[in-house]
């Protein structure tokens, strides 16, 4: 019996998550897989009829992984827990973040990462210090969170040549102290009036970057 037909679908996905987990979208061909696997790319192509459906598949299974890092119980609070797991998956996981985050991936992951920012959303209406905020309010404090962990995501070259020794202690109080700051500061920015903040355009961008969900 060929080797060939002993490889599944599974083991032709795990290859291939592999292969761009190490080296990234620029290392993936049907080849190297082949080469790993010990076969021919027959296998790969009857599995997957196109590079582009098996490329899919690679990024479902890169975006699992980052939700299991989102969902760590690193401290007690969720909302931190989902900034620092994104932080700590694209500076332990650089390949897969940029695999997500490739421009061609845009039509996956702006689906996911829609549902994403609805759920952290969701939890921050759990929060007694954001009580009494609109969820329009809720969603542009979300957005400003984004921002600040999106930042910290690409920063760790230059964490790493300014800061010198760092560890995953150091970056959970670096994002506790962030989150707070930014808490508080959101908290008192929204002591001016609704229809102040309406006038000055505070919510335009957020309003029209919302819609698309």
């Amino acid at each position: 019996m060929s080797s060939d037909t002993k490889i599944s679908r599974a083991d032709i996905l795990d290859a291939a998550f592999e292969i761009v987990r190490k080296g990234g979208w620029e290392q993936l061909s049907a080849r190297l897989i082949a080469k790993k696997l010990k076969s021919s790319t027959m296998p790969i192509y009857s599995q997957f009829k196109t590079m582009e459906m098996l490329e899919d598949e690679v990024i479902k299974k890169a975006v699992a992984l980052q939700a299991e890092y989102s969902a760590m119980p690193l401290t007690d609070i969720s909302a931190l827990n989902n900034g620092i797991g994104y932080v700590l998956f694209a500076w332990e996981e650089p390949y897969l973040f940029m695999a997500i985050n490739d421009e061609k991936h845009t039509s996956m992951q702006i689906p996911y990462s829609a549902m994403l920012f609805e759920t952290h959303v969701k939890e921050l209406t759990k929060n007694p210090k954001l009580e009494g905020l609109s969820l329009e309010q809720l969603r542009y404090f979300q957005f400003i969170n984004w921002m600040f962990v999106r930042g910290l995501a690409t920063l760790k070259p230059w964490i790493e040549e300014t800061q010198g020794h760092f560890d995953k202690e150091w970056l959970i109080e670096l994002i506790r102290d962030g989150s707070r700051t930014l808490t508080y500061g959101f908290i008192e920015n929204q002591t001016r009036s609704a229809e102040k903040r309406e006038k000055e355009g505070i919510f335009d961008l957020f309003k029209k970057y919302s819609k698309t969900y």
